[in-house]
C-alpha cells in the first residue's frame, strides 16, 4: 500500500495557463481583423455590382423608349449625339438618381430602315465602371 509520503508529486494541469490565454486571443484578434478588412472590401464590391446592374436596367429601358418612337419625326432620333458630352435631344438625368445621365447617338444602320443606337450610362455614382454603354440595331415596323 502506497501511503501519503510515497506519491509522487503532480501538478494540477486541468486548465489554460494566463500566456496560452494570451496567445490565443491575439490569434484571434489578428485573424477578427483580417475577416474585417475583407468584409470593406466585399461591400465595396457589392456597391459596384449594385451600380453596374442599374446602369445596365436604365440603359436597356431608354433603348426600348427609342424602340417605340418614329424614326422620322422624334427628335430624339433625329442627329447623331455625343456620347461624350450633354447634346440636345439626346440625353436625360436619370429620374431620382442624382449623378446618373443617358446619352445616346443615333446613327444609320446596317440597312436603310435600321438605326444604330448607342446609350451610354454615366453613372458618377458608381466607383468603378462609370460609363455602361449598351448598343443595338432598331429596325422601323
Amino acid at each position: 500500500m502506497v501511503t501519503k509520503d510515497q506519491r509522487p508529486e503532480t501538478r494540477d494541469d486541468r486548465g489554460f495557463t494566463l500566456v496560452e490565454v494570451l496567445v490565443c486571443t491575439l490569434v484571434l484578434t489578428i485573424g477578427m481583423i483580417a475577416i474585417a478588412g475583407l468584409l470593406v472590401v466585399t461591400a465595396q464590391m457589392q456597391i459596384g455590382a449594385r451600380e453596374s446592374a442599374r446602369s445596365m436596367r436604365l440603359a436597356q429601358t431608354k433603348i426600348d423608349d427609342l424602340a417605340r418612337r418614329d424614326f422620322e419625326v422624334d427628335p430624339q432620333l433625329a442627329g447623331p449625339g455625343n456620347l461624350a458630352a450633354n447634346a440636345a435631344n439626346h440625353f436625360e438625368a436619370a429620374a431620382g438618381l442624382p449623378g446618373v445621365t443617358l446619352r445616346w447617338t443615333v446613327a444609320n444602320g446596317p440597312t436603310e430602315d435600321t438605326r444604330l443606337i448607342t446609350v451610354r450610362v454615366v453613372n458618377l455614382r458608381a466607383q468603378q465602371y462609370r460609363n455602361t454603354d449598351v448598343t443595338t440595331i432598331l429596325r422601323e415596323w
